[in-house]
């Protein structure tokens, strides 16, 4: 097996790994997993790429609704976009738990009902073309971890389907899936915005409405979204919060053996050190023995040069 984890340092976490992977993929061995049975799922935000200080759709939801204000000043009356014009986090703090974040996701919406879908397309790839992350200057498609870019690709050459399932819209991260990751867009499972069938000027058109469509696609949603996207458990998960333990439990009720990674945000020099939305999951990892990451210890390399 050829070892593609470069930008790992020589742990155990990456011994983990590269052991899981040989004993599903080893014919007649007693763990072996047929390839149709190869499901990897990775959370996105704080697990794929850098979600601090604020998770990467929410910045692209901020700007929207500034320049929503900028185009009918009437709005910006209104409290959720004063506080976008305004950068006021503290207004959307109370909103940054995994408890309220779908509160939150789902007033930003709202606001952009009545878009099409091939406008909200447009709009948001120039949003990701031009936005720069806060403190490292960079696009926020190049502050991705090289890590878990490469286990990606290793997993992929193990013969792996791997699916990204984010609390994000599925929508957003569809638009760069396939261009950082690999992963293709029927690969993304994430919340949605519900839509309709409409005509406008003699055209059929997909136009976003007020709303998401149930269940929300964190915590338990995962998992069920998970089984009405792919039809089967995982057997190695990736995630960063609490809202990834329902997918990793459900990777150990496959009945397979399985390897789930939790990713531990501890290093504030190279990145952020948080366990903020993580404290359950630290903890159920610690207590079922799942395999923790730490970002200071294990990975070699951060992002992409």
């Amino acid at each position: 097996m050829i070892d593609l984890l470069l930008s790992r340092r020589d742990t155990p976490t990456k011994q983990a790994i590269l052991e899981f992977v040989a004993a599903v993929t080893t014919e007649n061995g007693p763990d072996y997993v047929p390839p149709s049975e190869r499901i990897a799922a990775f959370d996105n935000d704080g697990t794929l790429w850098c979600e601090h200080p604020v998770p990467v759709q929410v910045m692209a939801m901020l700007d929207g609704l500034t320049q929503a204000v900028q185009q009918n000043p009437d709005l910006g009356e209104q409290p959720l976009y004063r506080a976008a014009v305004e950068k006021n986090m503290a207004w959307f703090a109370p909103y940054m738990s995994n408890e309220r974040i779908p509160e939150l996701i789902g007033m930003m919406l709202e606001a952009g009902a009545g878009e099409t879908q091939s406008e909200f397309e447009a709009r948001t790839s120039a949003w990701l073309k031009q936005a720069r992350h806060p403190r490292f200057g960079t696009p926020y498609t190049q502050v991705i971890y090289r890590p878990m870019v490469e286990l990606l690709d290793f997993l992929r050459d193990n013969d792996f389907r791997v699916f990204i399932v984010s609390g994000g819209g599925m929508d957003f991260v569809r638009l760069f899936a396939e261009e950082i990751y690999g992963v293709p867009r029927q690969n993304v499972i994430g919340s949605n915005m519900k839509l309709s069938w409409e005509y406008r000027d003699g055209a059929p058109v997909l136009v976003r409405q007020a709303g998401l469509v149930d269940p929300f696609n964190d915590g338990p949603g995962k998992s069920i979204n998970i089984q009405l996207h792919v039809g089967r458990p995982p057997i190695l998960v990736g995630g960063n919060s609490n809202g990834d333990v329902p997918m990793m439990e459900f990777a150990a009720a496959s009945g397979k053996r399985h390897l789930n990674l939790l990713l531990h945000h501890d290093d504030a020099d190279r990145e952020y050190e948080t366990e903020h939305s993580a404290e359950q999951a630290l903890k159920t990892a610690e207590e079922r023995d799942w395999t923790i990451i730490s970002m200071k210890e294990d990975f070699d390399v951060m992002f992409p040069a």
